[in-house]
């Protein structure tokens, strides 16, 4: 059978409720038969067994085979379903990856930064149509909002450039350096702000300035105080060389070569932040992906605003927020990011539809974590057997057996019934045996034996 997409079968399923005036209320129950967020969690884990294990043989073959070494981390639903430390933090050394090693971000740190603008926007203290030059005067480039630099429409000239054909002294420049480079040299901007899309690295180091002169704080303390901290993200931090409470934690980035690997030296143009920078390990980051969903640091209506696209002057669409670019998976919006810094690589994938998130980070240079991540996007997105078992178990245990029957009837008359996998019922009834739902167990194996044909009442 053709796949059916999590968005049609989404569809599929509110079409039949809202269309099917013969559904009884459905069956309650007591609070005795509410489950807790971790039993939710292991329903959840039985409910995509088939993906975990295909998850887990796709990590065996490209850690034993094509020598991945770093974290995967993916959450169906909201629910973080499989984790995994593969392979070497430190290959030289023998040294183990763990749930708690510490990666250099790269661009995905973008997305911080980006947050750290918005949650200005939401104090009163700054908005997005701002001339930049309001905030920093010196800078040579009128006309720049901040949205520009946001949706990297603004055309600034390349702070690597600069760092490598003026920067003699012996230590790393910060963002103010680089402001000053930009003043100094006042090398012409590549477009007219807002006539075309190109990717900008200096653009988010000038984000991050502008955060720092307008809180007085670098953009380590303020994302602390407004973002790490309240979230409980404890080992997530913005590296900075001149700042001793943010010193290096982090693993060593690597570069594979064709017999072991060899230690990348981090570069001068490791300095500036704001486009890279923040430092994290793949528990934290999976907190920020479902702070993302609760209101909190950012509001429904800022992220809204940065998971949209932007257009240039001749109406051409960009595919990029706030700190994040955008596309479509299955007709599904998906906000993401890549980054590629000194080593590391890192890959943050949202459905926000589905509540569905992948994250790969990895420091051996390897260019697997593209393929990786759209190999366990297909495995997570393409399984209609699971979404319509899933589907059958919500509704026997939110609303009953008989409800849950009516929707089989219905896919039944559509030619989706095969898909219904038996079996995966009984596994949850099990479990809500096992965990006391006696109640919810009933409504399974009564939903099962009308299937099967055993209960003609």
């Amino acid at each position: 059978m053709k796949y059916l997409p999590r968005l049609i079968l989404t569809l599929m399923f509110t079409l039949f409720f809202a269309g099917n005036d013969s559904l009884t209320s459905g069956t309650s129950f007591d609070e005795s038969e509410i489950l807790t967020s971790q039993e939710e969690l292991e329903l959840n884990k039985i409910l995509s067994a088939d993906r975990i294990r295909r998850l887990d043989s796709l990590l065996n073959v490209y850690t034993n085979i094509r020598g991945f070494n770093g974290n995967v981390l993916v959450a169906i639903n909201g629910y973080k379903v499989f984790e995994r430390a593969s392979g070497y933090a430190d290959p030289l050394r023998k040294e183990p990856v763990t749930a708690a090693s510490v990666y250099q971000l790269a661009s995905v740190s973008k997305q911080f930064t980006a947050a750290a603008v918005m949650l200005l926007k939401s104090d009163g203290r700054l908005d997005f149509d701002d001339m930049v030059v309001d905030y920093i005067p010196e800078l040579p480039y009128p006309g720049v909002s901040i949205s520009h630099l946001l949706h990297h429409t603004g055309g600034l000239p390349n702070y690597f450039y600069l760092i490598d054909k003026y920067w003699s002294k012996d230590y790393a420049p910060d963002n103010e350096d680089v402001i000053s480079m930009l003043e100094r040299y006042r090398l012409p901007a590549f477009f007219k702000p807002g006539s075309r899309y190109d990717y900008s690295n200096t653009g988010y180091v000038v984000l991050a300035a502008l955060v720092e002169r307008i809180t007085g704080m670098s953009l380590n303390e303020f994302l602390q105080r407004r973002i790490f901290i309240p979230l409980g993200m404890k080992n997530t931090y913005v590296y900075s060389a001149a700042d001793s409470t943010a010193g290096k934690r982090h693993v060593d980035g690597f570069r594979a070569l064709r017999r072991g690997y060899m230690r990348i030296m981090e570069s001068k143009s490791n300095g500036p932040v704001g486009d890279k920078g923040v430092c994290s390990t793949i528990e934290d980051l999976y907190i920020w992906d479902q702070a993302l969903y609760s209101g909190f640091p950012l509001s429904d209506e800022l992220l809204d605003e940065a998971f949209s696209p932007v257009r240039t002057l001749s109406g051409k669409e960009v595919p990029y927020g706030y700190g994040f670019r955008l596309r479509t998976y299955n007709d599904e919006k998906v906000v993401y990011h890549n980054g590629v810094w000194e080593g590391f690589r890192s890959n943050f994938h949202r459905y926000p539809e589905s509540h569905n998130t992948i994250i790969v980070l990895n420091n051996t240079s390897t260019r697997i974590n593209h393929e990786l991540v759209n190999q366990i996007e297909s495995i997570i997105h393409n399984f209609p057997v699971e979404d319509i078992t899933r589907a059958m178990a919500g509704l026997a245990l939110e609303k009953g057996w008989e409800q849950a029957y009516d929707f089989y009837l219905f896919l039944e008359d559509t030619g989706q019934s095969e898909q219904v996998d038996i079996e995966r019922l009984a596994e949850v009834s099990a479990f809500m045996e096992h965990t006391g739902k006696t109640t919810k167990a009933g409504e399974i194996n009564r939903l099962i034996s009308r299937i099967q044909g055993l209960d003609r009442s």
